[in-house]
């Protein structure tokens, strides 16, 4: 065909052909050394945060006032997909998930309005709302521990806000230094409540003639000899001492120094969390990369720029606790010794079966110059060389060497025949041109609806399906133009020449058979393919195959109310523990209570100082894996009294397996939840099912009276005010600030320690009426104390209520998911509903495998893997609570179901192009035969070697169909050029 006779124009023009691929090859390795190293590709998250923060709120009344208004703002915009919002103590978070495709700028624009809108609705003691996109790549990469016997906590807290913080965001690709543990320096005013109630001064009102007095305000301009001339009033003060001169108004032209109602003293803010190393306080902190960053650059940055400051401070000590950054580079590194290795025996084979080493020197060379090349279009579109681009690359060089084996493999054959190079080229390239096109393009129409799919997790899909697209599109040019020029110039025509050998008797024999019993081995292909399809109920399946990194994370969770003191001794508890079970253990890192600066993204914070992470840093040379070590100790770990603690799988938080309830009914919801942990613990598959929110607190209601209140004018406002300046001090807005140089340094307004832990003390607390006195808390109000929710979680604006569990001896997430689908209150749940074509067709194959195994000696093992569920009574109906499918479980059925849909499609696609280039309808289905039986050997193997069907598997699935079809394409093709 003309239009293939590309080759031919290539073997009479050498030198623009080498000029072109010489070129290419230098742009490549030009591109690959900007590259940036990161461990995941680009993935765009369509989410936006709102957080809101109102100091000393309890969670039930941010419920109420602030995120049910929130929320019902973002349900008016277009295309929201879903909204979770959890809600502690003080805080509220709204997560909005939008469809795909949506432009971020734009909805974050709109959710920041819509926030704007509400915020008259919201009380007015909340902070300025905070609205941000949500990044995959915000979460830390390096996570340090500093320690510095001669500084103060605050002192220590303020070295890394300050210098740590200036001198690492200077290296580039840093986003942000977040602290761990530590405390700030505040300028405590620790009024005297006796003293307050004689001068009949409140907190509250000694809190806003602080805020009054102590500021710097522009006084306006003056014209004074001709020059103008700016005003300032400094009202602030620079130093505790001037504080504790302040006078303060009382009326009725009184007034009273600070120092006589309240002590003042320059100290450090009240700790809401501490950090750990081995049970000895540190101060960490955490690195964050800007998204497109090279995950190797910033840490090599950030190393160098921690031994500057380790030798310019001798006195702190810098130790790194883990990195994520090693699991890259492990990646990395692999995957280059991999694909070396992978070219390396490519070019074996191919000399075993071609024995002559021009030949093979000539497909040796094809891979690097296809596979260079594509770097080039990696940096073009932005790419990275992440997992997902590098097991691309990996995947496609036995792809890269096989056109260019198809094509020397017809040339070397007519130079053994006795034909000339430069005319067995000639003819031999252009002869098998059309089935090198033709299998090239079934790649790409394989691999090119994958990197289109619409799901979250497809996303990973983009950059590896683009990637092998460009690599095995410039592979068909090197075959095609490089490979017969090679030929041509560099072949030696063959000293004694001879006939291919014959085929091996086995395989003709074999082959002559089928050929005379078409229908019978029609039959065969069937029946393999049949149970094929029946291996797929024993495979277990999952979003990714458990791995097994360098470290562990472990959820804590203290007791409802738990104090610092509680925490510090659960922390101390689960180190020793960790220590004396895990002889792997290298380091043990604890944070309890918030990430300073965390927003959104922080650990340990979800239930304030009564939650918190430990990492468990395992040493590099170890015989036994994560999930083997998850296993030994987990049973260890619950008998840690009054506190939960649990394994956040996969290092981002999350349990291994996740049940989502949601329900406007609270009560019925809790009932429901408890029900479902029961029967999950009778689970194989599930360990340790726990609710993902703490229980319960304790928390002090104050009720005012309303008819007392009314006399005397007193507002529940009021009252609220005075109860938090009192106890915790003021919203960060409202507290005044002593200027120190650079700093701002907060002054906190609030009761001694002591009066605090004594509700009389809280009782007898001043509060002004409207006649300017005071009169005495529990005379306007009644003070006792009620149970309240610490956590509150939501979920498409109903509450939602989650419960975790790990996955046991080895599970994956389908098998999790499936049993507990399975259970009978989870049964109850969902109305029943008549089995479909594809459920009817798998449970016929399963009879038929049970059947065919029973007179076998592996029917034990059949029953196991192949019965179906046992029907299960369902339970009593639970009106208006239903399952919810968010997080992994979300992501798993979006996975498989995107990816059946890309595979459909690739497959039609390979037809079309087929049909195009064969120009028959009946010779494409010829060679889309061959693929419902490749998959065979494949869940074969996964079955043998214990392995899932994730990502990874299905991953290899797709390139096994290409593969197939290529090598169905070569053989009809040849099987055409015969019949010619």
């Amino acid at each position: 065909m003309a239009e293939l006779r590309l080759s031919t124009w290539g073997i009479k023009n050498p030198i623009p052909v080498a000029l072109m691929f010489l070129a290419a090859v230098l742009a490549g390795t030009l591109a690959y050394n900007v590259l940036p190293i990161k461990r995941f590709p680009n993935v765009t998250f369509p989410a936006v945060g709102v957080l809101v923060t109102e100091n000393g709120a309890a969670p039930a009344e941010v419920e109420t006032q602030i995120t049910r208004p929130v929320e019902d703002a973002m349900a008016g915009i277009a295309n929201v997909r879903d909204i979770q919002s959890q809600v502690i103590q003080g805080s509220s978070t709204t997560i909005v998930t939008f469809e795909l495709g949506e432009d971020l700028q734009k909805v974050t624009d709109e959710v920041r309005t819509r926030v704007d809108q509400v915020r008259a609705n919201l009380p007015r003691e909340i902070d300025p709302p905070s609205v941000q996109r949500l990044e995959i790549d915000s979460s830390p990469i390096i996570t340090y521990a500093v320690a510095a016997p001669g500084m103060t906590p605050s002192q220590l807290s303020w070295f890394i806000d300050d210098t740590v913080s200036r001198t690492l965001q200077a290296e580039k690709g840093v986003a942000q230094i977040s602290r761990v543990g530590g405390v700030d320096r505040e300028i405590n005013v620790v009024i005297n409540p006796d003293r307050m109630a004689a001068q009949g001064l409140t907190a509250a009102s000694l809190n806003s003639a602080l805020l009054a007095f102590d500021v710097d305000s522009p006084g306006g301009r003056l014209t004074i000899g001709d020059r103008e001339q700016t005003v300032r009033v400094l009202g602030s003060a620079t130093t505790a001492l001037q504080l504790r001169n302040l006078t303060i108004p009382l009326g009725a032209g009184r007034f009273v120094k600070l120092s006589d109602v309240a002590d003042v003293g320059d100290g450090e803010s009240e700790p809401r969390g501490f950090a750990r190393l081995n049970d000895r306080p540190v101060v960490g902190f955490q690195v964050l990369k800007t998204s497109n960053a090279s995950e190797v650059t910033v840490e090599n940055g950030v190393d160098k720029a921690i031994a500057k400051l380790q030798t310019a401070h001798k006195d702190v000590r810098f130790t790194k606790i883990f990195s994520t950054v090693d699991d890259t580079r492990a990646s990395y590194s692999a995957t280059l010794r991999a694909m070396l290795e992978g070219m390396a025996l490519a070019s074996l084979v191919v000399w075993l079966f071609l024995r002559d080493w021009r030949s093979t020197a000539i497909t040796a060379i094809a891979m690097p110059v296809s596979l260079v090349p594509t770097f080039l279009f990696m940096a073009l579109l932005g790419f990275s060389l992440n997992v997902v681009t590098l097991l691309a690359l990996t995947l496609v060089i036995g792809i890269l060497v096989d056109d260019a084996i198809v094509e020397i493999e017809n040339i070397q054959k007519r130079v053994q025949a006795g034909a000339r190079p430069y005319r067995a080229a000639m003819e031999g390239a252009d002869q098998i041109g059309l089935a090198v096109v033709a299998t090239t393009a079934c790649i790409v129409v394989v691999f090119a609806p994958v990197s289109f799919m619409g799901s979250i997790p497809g996303q990973f899909f983009k950059e590896f399906g683009i990637t092998v697209v460009f690599a095995v599109l410039f592979s068909l040019l090197v075959a095609r133009l490089l490979t017969p020029l090679l030929a041509a110039y560099f072949l030696k025509p063959a000293a004694d020449p001879h006939p291919r050998p014959p085929m091996p008797r086995f395989y003709r024999r074999v082959l002559e058979w089928a050929l005379s019993h078409r229908i019978v081995t029609c039959i065969i292909g069937g029946v393999i393919f049949l149970a094929s399809l029946g291996l797929t109920i024993a495979l277990p399946s999952g979003v990714q195959p458990p791995g097994n990194p360098d470290y562990i994370f472990i959820g804590i969770q203290g007791p409802p109310g738990a104090s610092l003191a509680d925490m510090e001794r659960i922390s101390r508890d689960a180190t020793k523990l960790l220590w004396a079970k895990v002889p792997e253990t290298q380091n043990v890192f604890t944070q309890i209570g918030s990430v300073a600066g965390e927003g959104f993204a922080g650990g340990g914070g979800s239930g304030g100082v009564a939650a918190g992470t430990i990492t468990l840093v395992l040493k590099d040379q170890r015989t036994s894996t994560v999930t083997q070590i998850e296993d030994r100790i987990r049973n260890d770990l619950r008998e840690i009294p009054d506190a939960r603690v649990s394994f956040q799988g996969g290092g981002f938080g999350n349990a291994g397996v996740q049940i989502v309830l949601t329900s406007q009914n609270g009560p019925a919801l809790n009932q429901v939840g408890d029900i479902l942990e029961r029967q999950m613990r009778t689970l194989k598959t599930v360990a340790d099912p726990r609710p993902s929110s703490p229980p319960t607190g304790p928390e002090i209601a104050i009720r005012p009276k309303p008819e007392e209140a009314s006399r005397l004018g007193v507002t529940a406002q009021s009252i609220a005010s005075l109860a938090r300046v009192a106890t915790i001090g003021d919203i960060d807005a409202n507290v005044p600030k002593l200027t120190d140089g650079e700093r701002r340094v907060p002054v906190r307004v609030r009761l001694p320690v002591e009066a605090r832990s004594n509700i009389d003390v809280i009782k007898a607390l001043q509060v002004p009426t409207a006649n300017g006195s005071t009169t005495r808390l529990d005379s306007v109000a009644d003070v006792d104390f009620q149970a309240g929710p610490a956590l509150i979680n939501r979920f498409n604006r109903q509450r939602m209520l989650a419960i975790d569990g790990d996955l046991a001896g080895g599970a994956q997430l389908g098998q999790g998911l499936k049993e507990v689908s399975q259970l009978p209150v989870m049964l109850s749940l969902v109305p029943p509903r008549p089995p479909g074509p594809i459920t009817k067709f798998f449970a016929a194959a399963s009879r038929t495998i049970l059947g065919v195994c029973e007179h076998t000696p592996a029917r034990t093992w059949c029953r196991a893997h192949f019965s179906p569920p046992p029907t299960l009574t369902a339970g009593p109906p639970f009106p208006g609570v239903a399952p919810a499918t968010t997080g992994q479980s979300q992501q798993f059925i979006e996975l498989f179901t995107q990816l059946g849909i890309a595979i459909f499609t690739g497959v039609s696609l390979i037809y079309a192009v087929l049909v195009l280039l064969f120009r028959s309808f009946f010779k494409p289905i010829t060679i889309l035969s061959a693929l419902p039986l490749a998959i065979g050997g494949a869940f074969m193997g996964l079955l043998i070697m214990r392995e899932s069907v994730s990502i990874p598997s299905l991953i290899g699935l797709l390139m096994l169909l290409g593969l197939a079809a290529k090598n169905s394409i070569l053989l009809v093709e040849y099987a055409i050029e015969r019949e010619r």
